[in-house]
């Protein structure tokens, strides 16, 4: 617990994660508020139709294009990105509340609200992807990700809350302008984080497009993701179960569907505070599945409530474990994925999330008429653990996959240029590094050939030759290879060649140009070192 106490103080202490995680308190704020200002709107105007319209209006665009934005925003480096998506936020949610003051017609509103949507499609995937890269430690960026939790649990609270004020005291659009303001203050908060690390492509890399296939082909990242889309199927289902259960079964008041909505922002805050226990883990796969588990047990049983206290204590408990599988799931991707590609997956998943919700959308008024409440809500509430369940086996050889190899990890630190690196990097050098051995007589490396790797011997010995002239033995611990990998035309300057039977661990291009990226003194003393040995 001690140790987890101090990776909570150093990622409060990290200021460019305090400025990332405040930013991110107010987009969710940003995104409840104005989408319930935006139903109650629809509603007044047009009934249950228009807030069923304005709903699909938005969920649609985002799960067709979240995947492809967050695609073509992994390009770009994660702060900029992030001030992108937090700029557009503030402009459309200005533009949209000028129209609903204005009394705009409903097309137009639907139209402006699909454009906004897909402008908030854009934080979620980015400020995921960029917390890795501004957390030192692993046990410190499991905490950020407790913390993203923990702000969207409150965001459940105070969005609303803000939304239900402004729209008594003034009207809807007054609460679109005020969140316009947010995005504003968010902007600033991004401001803060610099410029971040270049995003550095791969020869042959063909941009948004690579990215996009690489997720898509990726079977961890398609598991993941199909993870999200269970879990966003329940949460759509439940959107409108909540309704049925507080106003027909246990017959609360209007206002009833917003206090049970509630206790799942309630039990979201105390199930990111329990996600202190994923810092130092090295294991994600059971919490994963424990947190599903949790929230679709607990929904399934909530149809059964006698009254609404019983009601609200288990939907505590299901909106607890729905925020634990979140977090969970989040530290799994960034420990299996590598660095390049995390706004992708995250931007698949955001599709993933909007398309689950749409399906629950529709499911659920078919459970509802075709069985019974009750019949609805186990069915609900057995769908995502039965997915997790079912995913448990591939869960456990991926988690194997991301623990460190200590060999590897003890090589790579000793490694002047990598010694710079922020303990999480190099960590994930270690895990994304490769290990080849060879026997006697054997060339790893020809003079003149395309270089994509970065080797470390682990055993044995080699020989560095240039043309016939012998330059430098090298033995454990040593390393070659960086030169071709420093600069984009360099072919290999030299041959290498064992001595004897030789281990040698290997780091690709990309990875080993992100990781010395993010710390431009470390880039300097690799070119410098380069030069100096070999030119």
């Amino acid at each position: 617990m001690g140790s987890r106490g101090d990776a909570l103080r150093r990622c409060w202490a990290n200021g460019k994660l305090r400025r990332a995680l405040t930013a991110y308190l107010l987009f969710n704020i940003n995104e409840w508020a104005s989408w319930i200002a935006l139903m109650v709107w629809a509603y007044d105007v047009h009934g249950v139709h228009g807030a069923s319209a304005i709903a699909m209006s938005q969920v649609v665009p985002a799960a067709l294009l979240a995947s492809a934005a967050a695609a073509r925003l992994g390009r770009m480096r994660a702060p900029r990105a992030l001030r992108l998506g937090y700029a557009l936020q503030a402009v459309m949610a200005a533009v949209v509340g000028a129209a609903l003051l204005a009394d705009a017609s409903f097309a137009l509103v639907c139209v402006l609200a699909a454009v906004g949507s897909v402008a908030i499609t854009l934080t979620r995937p980015v400020h995921n992807a960029l917390l890795p890269e501004i957390s030192d430690t692993t046990s410190e960026l499991t905490a950020a990700n407790a913390g993203s939790g923990w702000v969207e649990s409150v965001a459940i609270f105070v969005g609303p809350l803000i939304s239900g004020v402004l729209t008594a005291w003034w009207h809807p659009g007054g609460v679109l302008l005020a969140m316009a303001g947010a995005s504003g203050v968010a902007l600033w908060c991004a401001v803060g984080l610099g410029p971040g690390a270049p995003r550095l492509a791969s020869r042959g890399d063909e941009g948004a497009a690579s990215s996009w296939r690489a997720v898509v082909h990726d079977p961890a990242a398609r598991l993941l993701s199909a993870l999200v889309a269970a879990e966003y199927v329940l949460i759509g289902i439940l959107d409108i179960l909540l309704v049925v259960l507080a106003l027909d079964q246990l017959g609360m008041s209007d206002a009833g569907p917003g206090v049970l909505n509630s206790a799942l922002g309630i039990g979201g805050m105390i199930g990111a505070a329990l996600t202190v226990v994923l810092i130092g883990a090295k294991r994600i796969a059971p919490a994963l599945v424990a947190g599903a588990v949790t929230a679709g047990g607990a929904a399934a049983v909530a149809g059964l409530s006698p009254g609404p206290l019983v009601a609200i204590v288990l939907l505590a408990v299901c909106g607890a474990g729905k925020v634990f599988f979140d977090v969970a799931l989040r530290t799994f991707v960034q420990r299996l994925l590598p660095d390049h590609l995390l706004t992708a997956v995250f931007g698949l998943q955001e599709s993933m999330m909007m398309a689950g919700l749409a399906v629950g959308a529709l499911v659920a008024p078919w459970l509802v008429t075709g069985t019974s409440p009750v019949v609805a809500f186990v069915f609900a509430g057995a769908f995502l653990p039965a997915v997790a369940v079912a995913a448990w086996w591939r869960l456990s050889r991926l988690d194997a996959s991301t623990e460190v190899p200590a060999d590897r990890l003890a090589l790579l630190a000793r490694v002047p240029m990598l010694s710079m690196l922020a303990p999480r990097v190099v960590e994930r050098l270690a895990v994304f590094s490769g290990l080849e051995q060879h026997p006697v007589g054997v060339a790893v490396v020809t003079e003149g050939e395309n270089g994509d790797l970065f080797y470390v011997v682990m055993s044995g010995e080699v020989v560095v030759t240039h043309g016939t002239d012998e330059i430098r033995r090298l033995g454990p611990g040593d390393w070659f290879g960086e030169l071709a990998l420093l600069h984009a035309d360099a072919r290999r300057t030299a041959s290498v060649t064992t001595l004897s039977p030789v281990s040698l661990v290997t780091v690709d291009r990309r990875t080993f140009l992100t990781a010395l990226a993010g710390t431009p003194r470390a880039m300097t003393a690799a070119d410098d070192y380069a030069r100096d040995h070999y030119r």
